[in-house]
């Protein structure tokens, strides 16, 4: 058999899978929703299990491609907290995604984002705002907050 052939077929039966893989993650997404109480592990790094390497269980529920947990300033959850991603700072630029905490605090998406040259997150509970003044071009939130730095917290 013809070796160009064999590999034309098995290009294009990876570029297949790949969209069809994709296709259905924007056609199914998972996102935290006002209300819903079933996230769990807040203030972990949600990405350490929710991706492509993690168990079926986690795989199930979702690969998060953008995650994390807000508190109060009590630290309590912080529930139906706004979380933006906009292209430039303070609220600049186009709006990349708009997601709103659960009741547990948890935020988290399994949409295929473009993070491109990085994305400003802002927090908003309340009409009061806090927003990251440097780029960032991941989606787990917690692999940082809480961690080296102080987590997400907005009364």
């Amino acid at each position: 058999m013809n070796t160009k052939f064999i590999v034309a077929i098995f290009t294009a039966t990876v570029l297949w899978v790949s969209c069809s893989h994709y296709d259905e993650l924007q056609a199914n997404l998972t996102e935290s929703e006002q209300g819903d109480d079933e996230s769990h592990n807040a203030g972990q790094n949600c990405g350490s299990c929710h991706n492509k390497s993690g168990h079926e269980a986690v795989l199930e529920a979702g690969w998060w491609n953008v995650s994390g947990t807000v508190y109060t300033s009590q630290n309590r959850a912080q529930k139906n907290a706004i979380i933006e991603l906009w292209e430039k700072p303070n609220k600049q630029g186009k709006l990349v995604k708009r997601l709103v905490s659960d009741d547990l605090g948890n935020f988290y998406t399994n949409q295929i984002l473009n993070f491109n040259g990085g994305v400003y997150p802002t927090i908003t509970v309340n009409n009061q705002t806090i927003a990251m003044g440097t780029s960032f071009n991941g989606g787990s939130c917690n692999s940082c907050h809480g961690i080296t730095t102080s987590k997400l917290s907005i009364d």
